[in-house]
């Protein structure tokens, strides 16, 4: 007979991905490869300069307790964009939270870009997410998160959430960047001073040589009717923040932005 009084042991997922490059006759070539669980990594082939990877979250979304880590090493003189395969579903939490760690390390002359597609939260998930990077100051990297709070169009509220997400940049061993963003109260983001509304948000970060030199260009894009953005460059970094009412303009920004900017096509992914 069943003892009622025992609450069930839930099934969380559990997943890893690590990736690891190195050049070889002036290609990026991939030399070693992990995944483990829910998390895969795919290398689709494309026409681009850059490689491409993908990864996938086959447990289709991260809810209280799921663990996720993504890893990647890039060697001297390589490139990749790495991206996800869709939108990150953060999903009500029975109990606890969901955790996303990511690391990146990067070497001299290397060029990195992180893009992945936006992260929804829906009411009442819970999510602590953590990246760090380490790179050579020779070598650029791009990164970026996007947060959506409930879908608009599908008639998604949030009344409650938790989001922590913290990241460090390390370039040459000396802390370049640092963001930490907490969410507890998705209701206190409605104000003028916050989001004013908004349900979609974006940081955008370049950290390369010629970073603070590319602040004309990148503020010569951001020209939207239904996006909001700024631009501050120092230190060797390049931030830009996009704020949007919901996930489909901000999108589209995004795409405009990211292709004009990097001078190379998104992965096929985002098209999809």
């Amino acid at each position: 007979m069943l003892d009622q009084t025992t609450s069930p042991n839930m099934q969380r997922a559990k997943g890893r991905a690590h990736l690891g490059f190195v050049a070889r006759a002036g290609k990026t070539t991939l030399m070693d490869l992990h995944q483990s669980g829910c998390v895969k990594a795919m290398l689709p082939r494309n026409h681009a300069p850059v490689m491409d990877g993908v990864l996938i979250n086959t447990a289709g979304g991260v809810t209280g307790g799921d663990q996720l880590q993504y890893s990647a090493t890039l060697g001297d003189d390589t490139t990749l964009c790495l991206t996800t395969q869709t939108a990150e579903r953060i999903y009500q939490s029975s109990s606890g939270h969901g955790t996303i760690k990511t690391d990146f390390s990067v070497g001299a002359n290397a060029t990195f870009d992180w893009i992945p597609q936006e992260t929804i939260l829906f009411n009442q998930s819970a999510l602590k997410r953590n990246m760090t990077v380490t790179m050579d100051a020779s070598s650029s990297v791009m990164l970026m998160e996007s947060i959506v709070l409930g879908r608009r169009a599908m008639g998604e509220t949030l009344n409650s959430c938790f989001l922590s997400d913290q990241w460090r940049v390390m370039r040459s061993g000396k802390m370049a960047y640092a963001d930490a963003l907490r969410i507890s109260d998705p209701n206190a983001l409605n104000t003028p001073a916050t989001l004013g509304g908004n349900r979609a948000f974006t940081t955008l970060v370049y950290i390369a040589p010629d970073a603070e030199a590319r602040r004309n260009q990148m503020q010569q894009m951001l020209n939207f009717d239904d996006v909001k953005t700024g631009v501050s460059a120092w230190n060797g970094c390049l931030v830009t923040r996009f704020i949007a009412r919901d996930a489909q303009p901000l999108r589209k920004a995004l795409i405009a932005t990211l292709t004009q900017f990097r001078n190379a096509p998104l992965p096929r992914v985002w098209h999809m």
